[in-house]
């Protein structure tokens, strides 16, 4: 069954729920996108994952690392040595507190390459809470974003949250009066990179989202709306949202109130 909602369903901003769907998000756009742009160009998509010890400000941004552990295993019949116990008494810690503990955000961003030279033409940010978080959040995710912006690579900017801060001052000073927020920035731009903007809110669907490319190849229209739906299919959500109880955080906007309401009470589940 699909979402009762026409575009962004805001019950997916809820924590439990959004790492798995930014997960599958970000990989569904990779594959539509690899459908279209190849031989070409190849999408992939890039993991961070972001550490933070609890009452520490620090961030630590760590990306996946591979290995292979080999374990020897003992043949069957082998003998195995007791451990008997030590004569001498092992003395007690005189003191035990509570080990340091940490939290991680897994941040993904699909980026478009050429194939034969594994140039980098084109990022895909989808934003997560802590690119929007304040303090180190969002201003670790605006030095990359200034990175981009002084480079030769287009940006896009997925943001599927209400809450936070909107990290590009072009959609924060004067603040968009919205829900969602869409932006496509061309590095091809001659004197100056302008950002086109989609505002969305709660009662609007998805647009298709032109993927900029290397010049003269044209855009390529992102079907957001058929990929959040299929996501939304193949993530259960239908079952696993109870959509009696409020919309999660942030508060809605006033003038959304009254629709959300009448949209889940005529929605049958």
């Amino acid at each position: 069954m699909a979402s009762p909602f026409p575009g962004m369903d805001p019950y997916l901003e809820e924590s439990s729920v959004w790492s798995g769907f930014h997960h599958s998000f970000a990989d569904a756009i990779k594959g539509y996108l690899n459908e279209r742009i190849g031989p070409k160009y190849y999408a992939d998509v890039e993991v961070r994952t972001i550490i933070q010890g609890v009452g520490i400000s620090a961030w630590q941004t760590m990306y996946p690392d591979a290995g292979i552990l080999h374990v020897k295993r003992p043949s069957p019949g082998s003998a195995t040595m007791a451990i008997t116990a030590p004569t001498i008494p092992i003395p007690q810690a005189p003191l035990k507190r509570k080990a340091f503990t940490t939290t991680q955000s897994k941040l993904r961003a699909v980026h478009i390459y050429v194939t034969e030279t594994t140039e980098l033409v084109t990022t895909i940010e989808i934003l997560s809470p802590f690119n929007k978080q304040k303090g180190d959040g969002v201003e670790e995710y605006r030095r990359k974003r200034r990175r981009i912006l002084e480079s030769a690579v287009h940006l896009v900017e997925i943001d599927l949250l209400r809450g936070g801060q909107r990290p590009g001052d072009e959609v924060a000073y004067p603040p968009l009066d919205t829900d969602y927020v869409l932006l496509v920035n061309r590095a091809d731009e001659i004197d100056e990179r302008l950002s086109e903007i989609w505002p969305l809110a709660l009662d609007e669907a998805l647009p298709l989202l032109p993927i900029p490319l290397l010049s003269p190849d044209p855009d390529i229209p992102l079907d957001l709306m058929a990929l959040l739906q299929a996501v939304y299919r193949q993530g259960g959500y239908d079952w696993r949202i109870d959509y009696t109880v409020p919309v999660p955080p942030p508060d809605l906007r006033i003038e959304m109130i009254p629709w959300i309401q009448t949209l889940l009470a005529t929605w049958e589940n």
